[in-house]
């Protein structure tokens, strides 16, 4: 009997630990592949504002301190908004804008604003939360 438990609880280390090593080598795919397109994105923003070029991202516009930012949705960094009567009415929107970036102090120009579809705009909220 004794030997029975024991195999036994050899048996059921062994298959827990199988089963905890796939578990976190798929979430560090799911990580490596975040890791590489919020990298791509920063270089590709950076780019922009190097060359004083506009560039459209989607994203959130919030209010944070009062002030509204603009929440990107690739690495969910947030940019103040440097002339925010364009975004006027558009707090807790998702919105596609086309914007010149400064990466000096953080801040965007937004040029364009334009909302996403209403299903998009109840399918991110619910992601979010």
């Amino acid at each position: 009997m004794k030997r029975v438990l024991t195999l036994l609880f050899a048996f059921l280390l062994t298959t827990s630990m199988a089963l905890v090593a796939q578990t976190d080598s798929g979430n560090a795919g799911k990580q490596d592949k975040q890791d590489k397109k919020v990298a791509k994105a920063e270089k590709k923003e950076a780019k922009a504002a190097e060359k004083d070029k506009a560039m459209s991202l989607t994203g959130w516009i919030k209010t944070e301190n009062g002030k509204p930012v603009f929440v990107n949705d690739k690495d969910k960094a947030s940019w103040n908004i440097s002339n925010p009567d364009a975004v006027q009415g558009h707090d807790g929107h998702h919105v596609k804008v086309k914007a010149k970036l400064n990466e000096s102090d953080h801040s965007v120009n937004i040029e364009k604003v334009t909302m996403l579809r209403k299903s998009k705009q109840a399918g991110e909220e619910k992601k979010g939360k």
